[in-house]
């Protein structure tokens, strides 16, 4: 008596004749190169969670007090008859997205210390970058009657933090994944 593929008590294998299909012979896992996937990196060790508190909140002060610096150096001139861009909160987010990207980029490829993402990731850039200056900024340039510009404001700033982001993570990957080949020639250790 034979069983057929529905009564199985185990579902067929993947090199099973009757599972192959066109699509499942046109992906065969050997065929994939490195670059085709995205892995998400080295697995990081853990911290405790008070050491981490501690990273980002440290990190997040610095992130705040550099976008505030940056706020005073270039401020926005905002009446009632002139509205200006929020040129500093626009390029401290493009800055901050630009730098997470790049952190997370090279994290993908090396390994790196247990206390660089809490502190840089998610302190520094967290507390550098501002969404809600964003809304405030935005809504204040909706509220002096200039609707086309805050519009402009928000395509600028999420067309260019996104590309920020992804030119971050690519150069990043690029940076890394050069240092760890220059390494590899010189005989050291890549980790």
């Amino acid at each position: 008596m034979t069983s057929s593929p529905s009564s199985s008590p185990h579902p067929p294998r993947r090199d099973d004749p009757r599972m192959q299909t066109v699509e499942m012979a046109a992906l065969r896992y050997e065929d994939i190169t490195e670059s085709e996937t995205l892995g998400s990196g080295p697995v990081p060790e853990e911290l405790d969670p008070l050491r981490t508190a501690l990273l980002v909140g440290v990190g997040g002060a610095l992130g705040a007090i550099l976008r505030f610096s940056l706020t005073v150096i270039a401020p926005t001139v905002t009446t009632p008859t002139l509205v200006e861009l929020p040129w500093a909160t626009l390029w401290v987010n493009l800055l901050g997205c630009l730098a997470l990207g790049a952190l997370n980029g090279t994290l993908e490829v090396t390994s790196g210390r247990p206390w660089i993402r809490p502190l840089l990731g998610t302190g520094l850039c967290g507390g550098f970058t501002t969404f809600s200056a964003v809304v405030l900024e935005g809504s204040a340039i909706i509220g002096a009657d200039f609707p086309i510009l805050a519009l402009t404001y928000a395509v600028l700033t999420m067309g260019l933090c996104l590309g920020g982001v992804v030119l971050g993570l690519f150069g990043g990957r690029r940076l890394a994944r050069g240092l760890r080949d220059r390494r590899a020639a010189h005989g050291e250790d890549a980790a």
